[in-house]
């Protein structure tokens, strides 16, 4: 029962239409540096000088220059920060892009597992579990009574009371064991009188134990072959009103900020919904969600939800710029883009400005490596964001551009990687897995674009020698990468055959690319280089007719919920 997880990430609220927009111009972006940070105001106007960003759209924020912020001071410092410097002067408006810059934090941490109003949580949930347990084993004792012998009144067998923190799964077998003996008792009774009384016994344990939900699916056989009477058939229309007005509610909850007062009125609509299970399950999630609390995030990441008002930070919300989300009728917060300058020292940060630029003009020439592990992938049975799905993409790229570009394209589909010397005039490279330990096989072409997809690759940017991907890729002279703060899941990188294809049309700038292909935000990835790279924009080698099929027609599977990592 994730209604309230489910809702809270994809409710349509009344701001601004998504639509496809391309060609990002310099007076739409703004760029952040830290106050106090003789190196990032340094970078930031650099940056402005070389792309023509007006010197009034570089935002100076508080705070001391970090790798790391704690989600209180993100939250009571920089977001005020930018959020009252975007509101002046029609700001707000006009900027959809922000640019952080060096020393700007990398990470923003979790929210408080040792809080008090958590703690308040905690105890609420668990008391509350008690006591849906023990109503559990009063609907076990009905059923008893059903199964028991020739009336729905002899006298059942002892049932051993359950304890408070039985596990989901074995109440869940208990009720099923108790429901199938009373249903097939009462089946077998011969008296009319006692089978009308031992079925609507079996109906009020059904109700109060799955509710609405469960006896709609219960009645789904009968419905389907329109086997009611009228009364049987307006009950099912009125019970299928509440759940329209149920949902509605749990629209509202959603948006009130999490505490026990939330908890509360939620669990009244769980269990309304869902019955004694339903509300036992949802409240083993919202304990699991407590406990492992993965809500941190990259700042960059997070600094694109900066419009929208309050939202869940359990792991990640859909990223409303992807193109699996870009309808027209589908209204949405603004989501900002975001990329980030950094680079182990200071001069390789703003060759990142400097070698996209000059890319630009001379075309960004090289070989594309691709480096896939051989794993066999079963559309029909592989899930989203499984080893199968992202190695087929490596080798759907791969076989994309053999057959709809000039390029030269190197394809490894062997589980060892690329080896040192392997990969010269590099321009375009994606692989894995190499988790934290970048192996030096490129010689990076002047531009050149790349990512590794791995855990940990975007941990560290600034620390000369480090060996993540990311960091020891831009030291080595790659243009752009991307990569995660923190464990990720698979699923939160872009496809590598959505985001190089895209970028080979030419038609969007490289952070468009990077939003338009990337699933979530409010999560782990962040993107390194200069967002209005476009480094194919005069001579695209691929046509947008080449594509992948469900970039043209919509027809890709919907980005995973928050609960549904890989």
């Amino acid at each position: 029962m994730r209604l309230l997880l489910i809702l809270s990430s994809f409710v349509a609220l009344t701001f601004v239409v998504a639509e496809a927009r391309a060609d990002l111009k310099p007076d739409e972006i703004a760029i952040l540096a830290m106050a106090e940070s003789p190196e990032g105001r340094e970078l930031a106007g650099h940056y402005a000088k070389a792309r023509g960003v007006p010197e009034s759209q570089i935002c100076l924020l508080p705070g001391k220059p970090a790798d790391s912020i704690g989600r209180l001071d993100f939250e009571e410092s920089v977001l005020p920060a930018v959020r009252g410097w975007l509101a002046e002067d029609g700001r707000q408006e006009r900027i959809r892009c922000l640019v952080t810059c060096w020393d700007v934090p990398l990470r923003v941490g979790k929210v408080g597992v040792g809080s008090h109003e958590t703690a308040m949580r905690i105890d609420f949930l668990q008391r509350a579990r008690g006591k849906l347990v023990e109503r559990a084993f009063d609907l076990l004792a009905k059923l008893d009574e059903v199964a028991a012998g020739e009336g729905i009144l002899d006298q059942p067998p002892e049932r051993t009371p359950l304890k408070p923190d039985v596990p989901f799964k074995e109440l869940a077998r208990q009720i099923d064991a108790a429901l199938k003996a009373a249903h097939g008792r009462a089946q077998g009774l011969s008296s009319d009188t006692e089978k009308r009384q031992a079925g609507q016994a079996i109906e009020q344990v059904l109700v109060a134990a799955t509710g609405i939900g469960g006896l709609l699916r219960f009645a789904g056989p009968a419905l389907e072959k329109r086997d009611l009477d009228a009364a049987q058939a307006e009950r099912i229309g009125t019970l299928k009103g509440r759940l329209v007005g149920l949902t509605e509610g749990a629209r509202a909850i959603a948006q009130l900020p999490e505490s026990v007062a939330r908890d509360t009125q939620a669990l009244g609509l769980v269990a309304r919904l869902g019955g004694v299970m339903g509300a036992v399950r949802w409240i083993d999630e919202q304990q699991e969600l407590l406990t492992k609390n993965e809500t941190h995030a990259s700042l960059d990441s997070e600094l694109s939800m900066l419009h929208w008002p309050e939202y869940s930070l359990f792991r990640w919300q859909a990223n409303t710029l992807n193109y699996r989300l870009d309808r027209p009728e589908a209204q949405y917060p603004r989501t900002l883009m975001v990329a980030r300058l950094a680079a182990p020292t200071l001069d390789r940060a703003k060759d990142l400005v400097d070698g996209a630029i000059a890319a630009e003009k001379a075309g960004l020439k090289g070989k594309v490596y691709i480096d896939a592990r051989g794993i066999a992938h079963d559309p029909e049975k592989g899930k989203p964001g499984s080893y199968g799905q992202y190695d087929q993409s490596l080798r759907d790229l791969a076989e994309r551009l053999k057959a709809h570009t000039k390029l030269e394209v190197v394809l490894d589909n062997e589980a060892p990687l690329f080896q040192p010397g392997d990969c010269p005039d590099a321009a375009l490279y994606c692989g894995w897995y190499s988790l934290a330990k970048y192996v030096d096989a490129f010689g990076w072409a002047p531009g050149a674009v790349g990512y590794h997809i791995a855990s940990s690759e975007a941990t560290s940017l600034r620390t000369p020698g480090g060996k993540v991907w990311c960091n020891a890729m831009l030291e080595d002279g790659i243009t752009a990468t991307l990569g995660p703060v923190h464990e990720p899941y698979l699923a939160a990188f872009p496809l590598p055959d959505d985001f190089f294809p895209l970028l080979l049309t030419g038609r969007y700038t490289l952070v468009e690319v990077y939003y338009r292909t990337k699933p979530f935000n409010s999560w782990a990835m962040t993107l390194v280089g200069d967002p209005l790279y476009n480094p194919f924009k005069k001579d695209p080698p691929l046509k947008e007719e080449n594509l992948p099929e469900r970039m043209r027609s919509g027809a890709a599977e919907p980005l995973p919920l928050p609960g549904e990592g890989a």
